[in-house]
């Protein structure tokens, strides 16, 4: 019995240890790998700048682009430049995108991907300067179960071609959620649609609608005041009209009317809280709201404004 334990501890401990090595052998791997991922994406970087730069009259060559992994290197590298530029001639990535092939290639491994992974794989597609063949082999996902893929597959049609995307965002048959929202309207900053606010806040549709919303709130279009009244009026739609009421307070517009009054006073007790503290975070004094509030909700919110180091008007 004593030998037994002895044998059975020397091999749990040789197990431990050969586990260890590969554990230890896995992570310097990956840290190599790591590291020469960021040299070349570095190097990526550069060549796609000096591309740029001359307008991309000569063709770029990219070193080890065939090796494992670093198409992929490639596209996060242009949608990374995509992201964080305005008004960018897209002629030129486009042709890198082309000449490339990496539209192609992260169609293919969105087709052996599931889930989140493949809707990843559209979202560095839409953020890349593709054709309208992309797009096309993209809305094979509109009608996929995962709203993620859904989503990112219209964004690749909306991308592929901007003047399609009112037709395509009223075409589109979900709700949109405020992240995906927040995501068109990544697009409308970088330029890539130029989209008017008014026919936007007027539309029937609800996607359309939160969208004009948005841009509303993200510029600060003061002359929208009106519209955001009568959205905030309507029974028929409380979260757009809630989402109005939240627009009017970006705007630091007074919050008197009527329609502010009935919204605010249909909303639930979490919501009003909410709302409060929104209000107290943009600025407005408790006598500002004196109608707005009642008798339990006043010492919460002046409790509110007393915690903010800011001046109230």
């Amino acid at each position: 019995m004593e030998l037994a334990m002895k044998i059975y501890t020397a091999a749990a401990a040789f197990v431990t240890a050969v586990l260890l090595c590969l554990l230890a052998a896995a992570t310097l791997r990956a840290r190599r790998r790591a590291g020469r991922d960021a040299v070349l994406s570095n190097r990526y970087l550069q060549v796609v700048m000096a591309a740029l730069a001359t307008g991309g009259r000569q063709a770029p060559r990219f070193p080890l682009v065939d090796r494992p992994g670093a198409r992929e290197l490639l596209a996060e590298t242009i949608a990374g430049i995509v992201s964080v530029t305005y008004g960018l001639d897209p002629e030129p990535l486009r042709r890198i995108v082309t000449e490339n092939g990496l539209d192609a290639w992260l169609l293919r491994r969105a087709a052996r991907s599931r889930g989140f992974r493949r809707a990843r794989c559209l979202s560095l597609l839409s953020a890349l300067p593709s054709g309208e063949a992309a797009a096309a082999r993209a809305g094979r996902y509109l009608d996929s179960a995962n709203r993620h893929v859904r989503f990112q597959a219209l964004l690749v049609q909306v991308a592929a071609d901007p003047a399609t995307a009112l037709r395509l965002l009223t075409e589109y048959p979900y709700a949109l959620s405020s992240c995906e929202i927040a995501q068109v309207m990544t697009m409308l900053r970088r330029g890539m649609l130029p989209i008017a606010y008014e026919p936007l806040v007027l539309s029937p549709n609800r996607n359309l609608r939160k969208i004009g919303l948005g841009i509303v709130r993200q510029f600060g279009i003061e002359q929208a005041e009106k519209y955001l009244l009568r959205i905030a009026a309507e029974d028929t739609a409380p979260e757009l009209g809630r989402e109005a009421l939240y627009t009017l307070c970006s705007l630091r517009r007074p919050l008197a009317g009527r329609e502010v009054a009935r919204r605010i006073a249909g909303m639930e007790p979490s919501e009003r809280r909410a709302l409060l503290r929104y209000m107290a975070r943009e600025g407005y004094a408790p006598g500002a709201l004196q109608r707005l509030l009642d008798e339990t909700e006043r010492p919460y919110y002046e409790s509110l404004v007393q915690s903010y180091k800011r001046c109230l008007a």
